[in-house]
C-alpha cells in the first residue's frame, strides 16, 4: 500500500479506548491522514494524547443522553466534512448503525453495510454462519425472551456455563445498553443473569470450551478477502477477557479458506476479528467482533496495516490484488495489563520460567526489537502516561464518593417523615431490580399515586431479580413485568419536584456527585420508618433469606406510612 495514499484525508475516529483507537490513530497518522477523535468519555484515553491526533471532541455520553449525542454527531459531521468515519468501540458501532442511513449520507463509514453488521454482531447468527464456514460451535442452547429456562439449568447440572447475551451493545428506546458474558457456577447465579437479560434480548447458555485463545483477523471488500492474519493469546485471564501478550502465527490454508468463506457469506466489507478457541487442531467460535480489535497492534507489527487498509477499502482506493498476510512471529505485550496477569501467576515467580522475570525483561527486549509494546513508544510518549488516566479518574471518583458518604453519615439524624399519597416519589437504588423496584410496586399497590423507581447504574430494561419476584408473588403481586430504569430517564420527573428516596449512603453520595442540583430532594428510606434502623443494604448476590429480610423491611416501613 502506498505510503501517501491517505495523505490529507480527514478521518474521524468515533469512540476511544486504550489499544485499538491508539493503533488506528498511529496507523492512519503515519500514512499522512488528518486524524481527529470524537469520544463519549470526558477522561482522555491514550489515543487522544498521541502526536497523530490533531483534535479531540467530547460528544457526551450515549448512556445519559443518547438523543442529544446523535444530534451532536450529525451536526459535527456537517460542520467538519470528514472523508470517513471510523467507529472504534462497540458503543460507537451501535451509535452509527442505529442511524446508519443518515450518517452514511454525511461521510463514508469504515465498516460493513447495515445488514451484514446486524448478522455478524449477533452471537447466535454468527454461530450459524461460522458452522457453515467450517468452524466448531460450543455446546449449548439459545433462550429467547419468554422461554422456559429449565433446559439451561439442565446444562448447568453438568458443570459451569457461560451466559452470553447475543449482543455486546444494543440501542433500545434511545438508550444504549452494554451486556456482559458471565460465568455461572450455581443455579442462583444463572437464574439472576437470565432474569436480568432475557427481558431485553436472547441469551446463549454454553458449556466452556477448552483450549487457548486465537484471533482470526479479516479485512474484506464486498465479500473478497483482502487481508488476513491469526494471533495466539499467550497470556489471557482465566475467566476470559482481552489478552495482554500474544503472538502472530502462520495461517494454514484451511484457516484462510474459513476467512474467505465468512467474508463471502456475509458479503463483508471492513474489519472483523473472529474470536476462537484452539484445541488439538480444532477451532471453535466464541464471537465475531465487527470493529478494530484490542490486539490489532500484533498484526500491524507483523506487517499487515489493517486500519490503513480498512480506510482505503472504505474510500474505494487501490487495494492489493493478492491476499495480504504475514508469517512473521512477532510478539506484542500490553505492559500495564500484563502486570495484572503476572500477579495472578505469583505462585510461579520463583520457578525457572518465572512470569515476573519475563515481565521485567519486556522493556529491554522491546528496546532491542525482540518484542513490541502496545502503547509505549519513544517517538509518541504521551499515550504511555495517558493509559493511567482512567485509573486516576476511578481513584478520584472513589475518593469523592467516600467523602460524600462520610459527610452523609455524619450529618444524618433520623427524622420520621410521613408521605402524602399524592406526593411524587422516586425510589432510587443501584440497579433498580431489588430494593427500589419492590418499593415502587408495594407503595403503588398501597395507593401512592405518583411513584417511580430507578437505579444509578448504566442499565435500562433489566428484569426484576427472581428473589424479588418471588417475594411479591407471596404478597399477591406480579413483579415480572417490571423493567429497570436508569436515573437519567427519571430526570424530568425529579425536576418537577419529586422526592428522591435512597436506601443507603452510597446512592445518596452518587446523586450528590452526579446531580448536586437535586441534593435538597434526597432523603434516606430509613426516615420513612418510625424507628431508626439505618441503611438498607443491597441484597444482590446474597442468600435468599437476606433478600426476604430486605423486602420485609420495605413492607414494614410501608405500614408505618399508611398506619
Amino acid at each position: 500500500m502506498s505510503e501517501n495514499l491517505l495523505s490529507g484525508r480527514r478521518i474521524l475516529l468515533l469512540g476511544s479506548n486504550e489499544r485499538a483507537a491508539l493503533s488506528a490513530c498511529r496507523s492512519l497518522g503515519r500514512k499522512g491522514a488528518i486524524v481527529e477523535i470524537a469520544t463519549f468519555d470526558p477522561i482522555r484515553q491514550p489515543a487522544e494524547l498521541s502526536r497523530y491526533c490533531r483534535k479531540r471532541f467530547f460528544l457526551g455520553s450515549p448512556v445519559t443522553d443518547m438523543a442529544d449525542v446523535r444530534k451532536r454527531l450529525a451536526a459535527h459531521l456537517d460542520k467538519y466534512q470528514y472523508d470517513a468515519v471510523f467507529p472504534i468501540t462497540d458503543m460507537a458501532c451501535e451509535l452509527v448503525y442505529a442511524d446508519y442511513a443518515a450518517l452514511a449520507s454525511r461521510a463514508v463509514i469504515v465498516g460493513p453495510e447495515l445488514d451484514a453488521y446486524l448478522r455478524a454482531v449477533d452471537k447466535a447468527q454468527a454461530l450459524k454462519l461460522a458452522k457453515k464456514a467450517g468452524l466448531n460451535a460450543p455446546n449449548g442452547i439459545l433462550l429467547y425472551p419468554g422461554d422456559d429456562p429449565t433446559p439451561a439449568f439442565d446444562i448447568l447440572a453438568e458443570g459451569p456455563v457461560y451466559a452470553k447475551p447475543v449482543r455486546s451493545c444494543l440501542v433500545t428506546d434511545d438508550f444504549v445498553n452494554s451486556f456482559e458474558v458471565k460465568k455461572c457456577r450455581t443455579r442462583s447465579q444463572l437464574e439472576r443473569k437470565l432474569s436480568e437479560d432475557l427481558p431485553r434480548l436472547p441469551v446463549l447458555v454454553q458449556r466452556p470450551v477448552e483450549g487457548h485463545g486465537v484471533g482470526l483477523n479479516i479485512l474484506a471488500d464486498r465479500g473478497r478477502l483482502v487481508a488476513a492474519s491469526m494471533n495466539r493469546r499467550l497470556h489471557e485471564p482465566p475467566e476470559g477477557g482481552g489478552s495482554s501478550f500474544r503472538c502472530n502465527v502462520p495461517m494454514a490454508e484451511e484457516d484462510i479458506q474459513i476467512a474467505r468463506d465468512i467474508a463471502r457469506r456475509l458479503d463483508w466489507s471492513g474489519l472483523m476479528m473472529v474470536e476462537l478457541k484452539g484445541n488439538d487442531g480444532h477451532l471453535t467460535i466464541m464471537e465475531m467482533n465487527c470493529r478494530p480489535w484490542g490486539s490489532i497492534e500484533t498484526a500491524i507489527r507483523a506487517g499487515i496495516d489493517f486500519p490503513a487498509l480498512a480506510v482505503a477499502q472504505a474510500l474505494g482506493l487501490s487495494l492489493p490484488e493478492s491476499l495480504v498476510a504475514s508469517d512473521r512471529p512477532v510478539r506484542v505485550r500490553n505492559l500495564k495489563n500484563d502486570l495484572r496477569w503476572v500477579f495472578g501467576q505469583r505462585r510461579r515467580w520463583l520457578s525457572r520460567s518465572s512470569p515476573l522475570v519475563d515481565w521485567l525483561g519486556a522493556l529491554p527486549r522491546a528496546a532491542l526489537g525482540w518484542e513490541y509494546l502496545d502503547i509505549e513508544r519513544g517517538n509518541d510518549p504521551l499515550p504511555a502516561i495517558g493509559q493511567f488516566n482512567p485509573v486516576f479518574a476511578r481513584v478520584w471518583r472513589r475518593g469523592q464518593l467516600g467523602m460524600k458518604m462520610a459527610a452523609a453519615r455524619l450529618g444524618y439524624r433520623h427524622h420520621f417523615q410521613k408521605l402524602d399519597k399524592r406526593d411524587p416519589i422516586l425510589f432510587l437504588c443501584q440497579g433498580n431490580i431489588n430494593r427500589s423496584a419492590v418499593a415502587e410496586i408495594l407503595f403503588r399497590q398501597a395507593g401512592f399515586e405518583h411513584v417511580l423507581s430507578g437505579g444509578v447504574l448504566p442499565f435500562h430494561g433489566r428484569g426484576i431479580s427472581p428473589a424479588a419476584a418471588r417475594f411479591l408473588e407471596m404478597q399477591g403481586m406480579d413483579g415480572t413485568k417490571h423493567r429497570s430504569r436508569n436515573f437519567h430517564s427519571c430526570k424530568a420527573f425529579v425536576s418537577e419536584g419529586a422526592r428522591i428516596i435512597v436506601f443507603d449512603f452510597r446512592t445518596m453520595a452518587d446523586v450528590w456527585v452526579m446531580f448536586p442540583e437535586f441534593r435538597p430532594q434526597v432523603m434516606l428510606f430509613d426516615d420513612l420508618a418510625r424507628l431508626k434502623a439505618g441503611e438498607l443494604p443491597d441484597p444482590h448476590g446474597e442468600s435468599e433469606a437476606e433478600y426476604v429480610e430486605c423486602f420485609e423491611r420495605i413492607s414494614v416501613t410501608l405500614q408505618d406510612q399508611i398506619g
